[in-house]
């Protein structure tokens, strides 16, 4: 049975529920929640995968990718990174590699799209806590909740004020 809890969110929120860009799922779970952690990669993929491993655990990962174009910075190794983490959930905004790895993932993985050309694993940079993107700043002040009909983030102490804030554990 669907909550559409997206739904009521931006209708409880109004403007400040930032609507995240669509995004396409690439696993089997639909629904996830937690507290925001926005990355930013540069370059390549090395300390994204450090991020995702050690900063990742029991938040919504949000990647800022876009600026990559048709290369992604999220495949396999970082799938693997994002579950040795702990991560509730990846959304990309931006392209993955290697799509069919993310069909058997445990944890929801979204983006905009898939591409074989993914960025090299051995170098690059992140930069986590605040992300721009066509939602507006997501910061890690931000709590998430995804579903079927999107992504939404609102600032956390506002989403206590009116919803309950899953703690603990990876979301079903």
């Amino acid at each position: 049975m669907a909550t559409f809890k997206t739904m009521k969110i931006c209708e409880s929120f109004g403007p400040s529920a930032r609507v995240l860009p669509t995004t396409l799922n690439f696993t089997q779970i639909a629904e996830f929640e937690g507290d925001a952690l926005p990355v930013v990669p540069q370059i390549g993929r090395l300390k994204l995968n450090e991020v995702l491993r050690t900063r990742g655990r029991d938040h919504v990962v949000i990647i800022g990718a876009s600026h990559f174009g048709n290369s992604a910075v999220f495949g396999k190794d970082e799938l693997v990174s994002a579950i040795q983490g702990g991560c509730r959930a990846v959304v990309i905004l931006g392209q993955v590699g290697q799509a069919d790895a993310m069909k058997v993932a445990r944890i929801p993985i979204l983006a905009y799209g898939c591409t074989p050309r993914l960025l090299h694993k051995d170098e690059g940079i992140a930069y986590a806590g605040v992300l721009d993107c066509e939602a507006g700043l997501v910061t890690s002040s931000h709590y998430i909740v995804g579903d079927a009909d999107g992504v939404v983030a609102v600032d956390k102490e506002r989403f206590q004020a009116k919803f309950s804030v899953k703690t603990g554990g990876i979301s079903p």
